[in-house]
């Protein structure tokens, strides 16, 4: 096969020396970036720069023309063969590595694109795009502070060599925010977005910045000087609809994230938002709609399952909101929270045992998460197995002794197995409750239990 290929793209160039086949390669190519070029011209220019290497597998412009035009059309595998052969013939030669890297780095593969990089830049290679690209893949290569710092270290060696980098600059903002350095990633971020001001990019991760240490005026201003520039920038509208939503703006809000579906459709968390405030608004059928239209993009989504199960039940299709539910379990769930949502409505129908069976299998797949071991005791003891509860109860204040629900619960299951132990656990509850404005339903209850396990005492 590769035989063939070849005599197809070397034919009608059999007379053709290899200066003047590497010339017609640069002819066709001109002054363009090779993503620009089509896709017969992308071929052609392959067909004269192969032929110039056939010709003479010495000429380095020709190998490296046909391996950057590998590169182009997305033939990395071709494009690393190539750079390995000029690697070996010209070891002395920092170009050949530097590409070498990039090729590899498209690939996925940044520990070798890593050390092709520092290869580069041992053998001269020290340009402010070749400590950028050994930046990426340090970030690439994970999270670990070690290679954090020597991304670091990277990009700032680029920025000496070149300052007006916008690119290098919000890539050194984010290793910055990383490390914990949210002031140094701030100014670094706004000095990106005044050399680039039409990045998105940028732009929604400074918003974010301000928006995390609770600047929010700052937050939305970012991202409303993007939306007044009249660009056509989905993530923009996006970003902003969820700034308005965490205020509470449901209804602006919602005109954002309609605003960036119709600029991209396929935005599923825009039809997420958009299903929660249908949702939190009533309009049940419009938040179906979306979380449908999220699952048509998404199929596997568990959350979106989860939300419809919500929708269901409280327009009192419980057997609809089953089906959600169970769908969600099946997908693996949301953290133990489609186990949640089903094991609760299993228990509003006071059907315990299916109740029962969906929380220990999810208390089992998430074994440090306190509300299902909770959920599970409270089951437990409807159904009069009371060691059982405790069991599960104390697990649950074990995963957050700080949660006075659990407390509560505890207590509860206390009280059917030793006083002394259920005023103990009374008196913690009420402790913990006391500055819980959620718990204020159930302070009189447990005061009053208290008060009447401290007379049987007496």
């Amino acid at each position: 096969m590769r035989g063939w290929l070849l005599v197809v793209l070397l034919a009608g160039c059999a007379d053709v020396d290899a200066p003047t086949a590497q010339r017609k390669a640069r002819e066709i190519i001109g002054e363009r970036p090779l993503r620009s070029l089509t896709g017969s011209e992308l071929a052609q220019a392959k067909q004269w720069a192969a032929h110039a290497l056939e010709r003479d597998p010495a000429h380095a412009e020709a190998a490296f023309a046909l391996a950057a035009l590998h590169v182009a059309g997305g033939a990395y595998e071709e494009a690393t063969a190539l750079y390995r052969r000029l690697v070996e013939a010209r070891p002395d030669e920092g170009r050949a590595y530097a590409e070498l890297g990039f090729s590899l780095a498209a690939q996925g593969r940044y520990s070798g694109a890593m050390r092709a990089y520092q290869d580069a830049l041992r053998r001269g290679e020290k340009s402010a795009l070749v400590y950028a690209r050994l930046g990426h893949a340090y970030q690439a290569l994970g999270h670990q502070e070690e290679h954090l710092h020597s991304a670091r270290a990277a990009y700032r060696a680029s920025l000496q060599l070149a300052r007006e980098q916008p690119g290098a600059l919000y890539q050194l903002a984010r290793v910055e925010a990383r490390l914990g350095e949210a002031e140094a990633a701030r100014q670094l971020l706004e000095q990106a977005l005044a050399l680039a001001p039409q990045d998105a990019g940028i732009r929604i991760d400074l918003a974010a910045l301000h928006r995390n240490a609770g600047r929010m005026q700052l937050a939305r201003g970012v991202l409303a000087d993007g939306l007044a520039q009249g660009g056509a920038e989905p993530l923009l509208h996006q970003e902003m609809g969820r700034l308005l939503w965490e205020d509470g703006d449901g209804a602006r809000a919602l005109a954002q994230f309609e605003q960036a579906l119709v600029l991209d459709p396929d935005l599923t968390l825009c039809y997420r938002y958009a299903g929660l405030i249908h949702s939190a608004a009533g309009r049940a059928q419009a938040a179906l709609k979306s979380f449908g239209a999220l699952l048509a993009r998404r199929s596997d989504d568990a959350s979106a399952h989860v939300n419809i199960g919500i929708v269901h039940s409280q327009t009192g299709d419980l057997g609809a909101a089953e089906a959600a539910f169970k769908e969600a379990v099946a997908l693996g769930g949301t953290g133990g929270d489609a186990a949640l949502k089903l094991g609760g409505l299993y228990v509003h129908q006071r059907r315990l045992r299916p109740a029962l069976q969906v929380l220990k299998a999810a208390t089992a797949a998430h074994p440090d998460h306190a509300e299902l071991f909770a959920a599970l005791g409270d089951v437990y003891r409807q159904l009069g197995l009371v060691s059982a509860a405790q069991s599960a109860g104390e697990r649950a204040v074990a995963i957050e002794p700080a949660r006075a629900l659990w407390r509560f619960y505890l207590a509860s299951t206390y009280e059917r197995l030793d006083a002394t132990q259920a005023r103990a656990e009374w008196r913690r509850y009420l402790e913990l409750a006391q500055d819980d404005e959620t718990e204020a339903p159930r302070l009189d209850f447990a005061r009053e239990r208290l008060h009447e396990l401290k007379k049987e005492e007496q």
